[in-house]
Order: structure tokens, then sequence, then C-alpha cells
């Protein structure tokens, strides 16, 4: 059984620690291990422009498919943007 926690939250989702419980052994916990697709621009009369993005897990490549599709449903119920932390 694969259980995944993360506690990254708006406005500052890609800082959260992720947490991975595979049969009640912890197999991975890191904090700042996810990096937002989106993106923040500013426009000519100094309007912040959000782009919202979805959360990639960084160290997905280091585990089997099972475990990078548990951590992406997990990750796709956060609420994504780059630029809370502007």
């Amino acid at each position: 059984m694969i259980k995944v926690e993360y506690d990254g939250n708006y406005p500052c989702t890609c800082m959260g620690t992720l947490k991975i419980t595979v049969d009640n052994a912890i197999v991975y916990e890191e904090k700042y291990c996810c990096t937002s697709t989106g993106n923040v621009w500013f426009d000519d009369d100094c309007q912040e422009h959000v782009e919202c993005g979805e959360l990639v897990w960084n160290d997905a490549d280091k585990f089997n498919e099972e475990i990078r599709k548990a951590v992406k449903d997990k990750l796709s119920e956060c609420n994504v943007c780059c630029g809370g932390c502007v």
C-alpha cells in the first residue's frame, strides 16, 4: 500500500514536504522537492500576470511507475501557480 502526503499549500505550494510511505515504511521524505511549471511576469504597466502550472516532483525518476503515479495524483490536488512567492 502506497500513502503519499504533501503539506505544501498556496501561495508557496512548491515549498512543502513530500512523504511517501510503502507498507507502513517511510521510503521518502523531503522538503522543497517539487517545482511549479507555472510562470509569473510583469507587463509594461507593471501589472502582474500569473500562469498556473502543475507541481512536478523532482526525484520521480528514482522510483517505480506505481509510486510516481501515486505522487502525481496527490500533487494534482494542489492549488499551484508560480508567483505566490513574489
